[in-house]
C-alpha cells in the first residue's frame, strides 16, 4: 500500500502523489528502506498484536523505523540526520563536521 500510494509516480488515487509530488526519490519499498538506513534509521520490533494483517490492502506485518533525531515536536533535532556516505563516515571519524544539504521545500 505504501509503495503503491506514496512511492509510485501516479499514486493509487492520485491524492497522495498530488499532496507531495516527488517527496520520495525511491520508487520501490526496498530502495526506500535502503535510504532510511543510509540516514541512520533502524528497524525496530513492533509490539505483539501490532501487525497489519487485518488492514485492507495489507501485504503483511507493519515495519517500524526509528532514529534518535526524528522526534515529534522536536524539529531542532533534524539537523543531526546525515546521510552516512563513505565520505561522511571518514569526516566523522576524523572529527570533522558533516554538513547538511539546504532544506528542501518540504522541510521548510
Amino acid at each position: 500500500l505504501f509503495e503503491r500510494e506514496l512511492l509510485s509516480a501516479g499514486g493509487a488515487g492520485g491524492d497522495a502523489a498530488a499532496a507531495a509530488p516527488g517527496a520520495f526519490k525511491a520508487t520501490n519499498f526496498g530502495s526506500f528502506v535502503r535510504q532510511l538506513n543510509l540516514y541512520g534509521f533502524h528497524k525496530t520490533p513492533v509490539l505483539a498484536g501490532g501487525g497489519a494483517a487485518g488492514l485492507p490492502g495489507s501485504a503483511g506485518a507493519l515495519l517500524r523505523f526509528c532514529s534518535p533525531y526524528f522526534r515529534r515536536d522536536r524539529p531542532e533535532l533534524l539537523v543531526h540526520i546525515k546521510r552516512l556516505t563513505r565520505a561522511n563516515r571518514e569526516r566523522m571519524a576524523a572529527g570533522l563536521e558533516v554538513r547538511s544539504r539546504q532544506p528542501s521545500r518540504f522541510q521548510q
